[in-house]
This record gives structure tokens, sequence and C-alpha cells, in this order.
């Protein structure tokens, strides 16, 4: 419920920004990536893409030293975020730009991983 809720507040977020919902939803999926992280290691069964995880983990070097491979990915993908928020001028509109392109994209496919591995887990019983 409380990552559905940060997602609704992501919703929210778009049409009226606000500092506290912006916590909000990057709580929530830094909490959801930790998470994930801490199944997957638990689990009995190597995940299917543990190899590329660990390359993953390997290039980025001591940037996310100790961080699971969510958590760090959720990292990369949220700096790609504020950055282009920081530096995105107010009145054009995010979504519509090509910068805002490439972040939902960057964001679809983070999402479609995260989502993968839930069913991954739910297909072991982790």
């Amino acid at each position: 419920m409380e990552t559905i809720g940060g997602l609704l507040a992501f919703g929210e977020l778009l049409d009226k920004p606000a500092l506290d919902t912006v916590e909000r939803v990057v709580d929530v999926s830094s909490g959801l990536a930790n998470c994930l992280d801490a199944l997957v290691d638990a689990s009995f069964y190597s995940h299917p893409s543990e190899e590329a995880h660990n390359r993953y983990l390997a290039d980025l070097g001591d940037r996310t030293s100790g961080w699971g491979y969510f958590a760090s990915r959720n990292l990369v993908v949220e700096s790609a975020c504020l950055g282009a928020l920081r530096t995105f001028p107010g009145s054009e509109g995010l979504l519509d730009s090509s910068t805002g392109r490439e972040l939902l994209a960057l964001c679809e496919d983070f999402g479609e991983e995260l989502a993968a591995t839930l069913r991954w887990l739910r297909r072991t019983g982790h």
C-alpha cells in the first residue's frame, strides 16, 4: 500500500510540485529498491540476471560501494532526474521535451526490471 501511495504521490507531483511530495516519492522508491535487494540476496535461487547485475555494479566502481543492484540503479535514476530538474527551465514542459522523454525511458526501463524481479520472486517463492 505504501508503494501505491508513493506512485500516487508521484502523479500528484507532476501536477503541482511540492518538496514534501518529492521527498516521499524518493523515500518510497529507495525503500522498494533496498527491499528488493534484500529479498534477492536472501533467495535460495540465483537471480536470472545476477551476472549482469554484478557487471553493472563493477562498472559503477566506488560510486555506490556497499549498495545492492536495485539501490544503485535507483540512485542513478534519481540523480538523473534531479540533475534534469535543476537545469530545466521552469517555463517549459519537462515531459514534452527530449530530456523528459529520456528520463521517462530510463524510469520505464528500471520499472520494468523491478516488475520482472517481483514476478520472479513470486514464482520462486524466494
